[in-house]
């Protein structure tokens, strides 16, 4: 199985079954730059290309006509309105971790430095 078939399997046993997360956190874990975007999820900077990305609540005011709530991220992969997903900080969390376990169990070098982030993590969202 490949790594990105078996990403997506352990998130669905861990009962994440939201696809734009699933798809852009797939992307990450077995891109190249992991650690950075956990980086970047601690300072709540998302990435944006074209295709897939990661856009925070709190870059819109509550008036704005794009506004999705409070403490809430948008993940979208894909070019279709349907092809995104919103989910809570402490929902985020949950997928983060996940991802995580996953990313130890492939680079257990980096176990250290990756649950260090989780904790911050932790701290950031899971409340």
């Amino acid at each position: 199985m490949n790594k990105y078939k078996e990403f997506i399997k352990t998130m669905k046993r861990e009962h994440l079954n939201n696809a734009a997360v699933i798809d852009v956190l797939n992307i990450y874990v077995n891109g190249h730059n992991f650690v950075k975007r956990l980086e970047d999820f601690n300072n709540k900077k998302g990435e944006r290309r074209e295709y897939n990305g990661v856009i925070y609540s709190d870059e819109y005011e509550k008036d704005d006509e794009s506004y999705f709530g409070q403490n809430k991220v948008l993940f979208y992969s894909g070019d279709s309105d349907d092809d995104c997903d919103i989910v809570s900080y402490s929902e985020l969390y949950q997928y983060l971790r996940a991802a995580c376990k996953f990313y130890i169990e492939k680079n257990f070098e980096k176990k250290e430095i990756i649950e260090e982030l989780l904790m911050k993590l932790k701290n950031t969202y899971a409340y």
